[in-house]
């Protein structure tokens, strides 16, 4: 089990920030210190796209799925479809280590959304997400979808 190291501290509190900053001061990067660095990547990452020609910031923890159709980039929450300029590979790139995982050529879902999977005689699984829609895992991502969903 680790532990916080007895110098961990936070008390370099400056109300004249306007932004939080996080400095890292190690000797070298291992990978649990990677783990540390991509994490706080992934909360920072907010998604920038249009809704009825308005600009808006979505978190990514409210996306259910990513998906491109007709060289453009769709963002699905819950209740609301929102159009990005950013392509999928970069929202793949860009989520690596977080819940997201790419499951087509044109999908990257996030599994914290998953209701139900289903295999499927043909290779791929059905996924039924917490708001009733349905997406097919095809063949070629069910190994990495395995790995990140745990089964």
């Amino acid at each position: 089990m680790s532990s916080w190291p007895s110098h961990y501290h936070c008390d370099d509190k400056d109300r004249n920030l306007k932004e939080t900053e996080i400095v890292i001061r190690c000797s070298e990067i291992n990978s649990e210190l990677q783990k540390i660095i991509d994490a706080i990547k992934i909360c920072s990452f907010t998604i920038t796209a249009y809704k009825d020609g308005y600009l808006q910031k979505i978190n990514h923890e409210a996306v259910c799925y990513i998906e491109s159709v007709d060289e453009k980039t769709f963002i699905y929450c819950e209740n609301d479809v929102y159009e990005s300029k950013m392509k999928l590979f970069e929202f793949e790139e860009a989520l690596i280590n977080s819940s997201f995982v790419r499951i087509s050529k044109s999908c990257i879902l996030n599994i914290d959304f998953i209701e139900k999977v289903k295999p499927m005689l043909n290779g791929k699984y059905e996924v039924l997400l917490i708001n009733g829609e349905k997406l097919i895992i095809n063949r070629h991502y069910v190994p990495d979808f395995k790995k990140k969903f745990g089964l």
